[in-house]
């Protein structure tokens, strides 16, 4: 394996233990997984398209139907159609469904903030560089992603 794929590897396996930990630390969460990240994908964008929200959560239209069905009974998203397309539906979060997602990732974000806290401030500011640089790797990686689809 090369050292890019070794390194690939390690930061693939401690991310889904980082989310894995934080996940099961949210004791008082009432959202699935799919629910929580569908709302969380809605909150970011502001408005997104039903058609685009299935295509960031690789789920088929049907599926992502079912899931803001859900979340819109919840009282969570609101959903209405284009004025100029009643086939194109667009989705955005009410104010109950961006403070569920706050309230969340608080609740998700405390345990790694409190062993954070026992870092040296090198520690921290060498973890605040690392991930500026994973945040850029992964934005490469989609735009990398969505221009080779686009090319398809």
């Amino acid at each position: 394996m090369s050292v890019d794929a070794e390194l690939a590897n390690r930061l693939t396996l401690v991310s889904v233990r980082l989310t894995r930990w934080l996940r099961a630390a949210d004791a008082a969460a009432t959202l699935s997984g799919p629910l929580a990240s569908a709302l969380a994908v809605v909150v970011h964008a502001g408005r997104i398209r039903m058609s685009d929200l299935a295509a960031l959560e690789e789920v088929s239209r049907p599926t992502i139907t079912r899931v803001a069905a859900e979340l819109q009974a919840l009282g969570l998203i609101d959903r209405a159609a284009a004025p100029a397309d009643a086939r194109v539906g667009w989705l955005s979060a009410t104010p109950a469904g961006r403070a569920r997602l706050a309230e969340g990732q608080a609740r998700r974000i405390a345990p790694l903030a409190e062993v954070m806290a026992g870092l040296s401030r090198e520690e921290r500011e060498t973890l605040g560089a690392a991930a500026e640089l994973l945040e850029r790797l992964v934005d490469r990686g989609i735009g990398a992603s969505a221009g080779s689809s686009a090319r398809s």
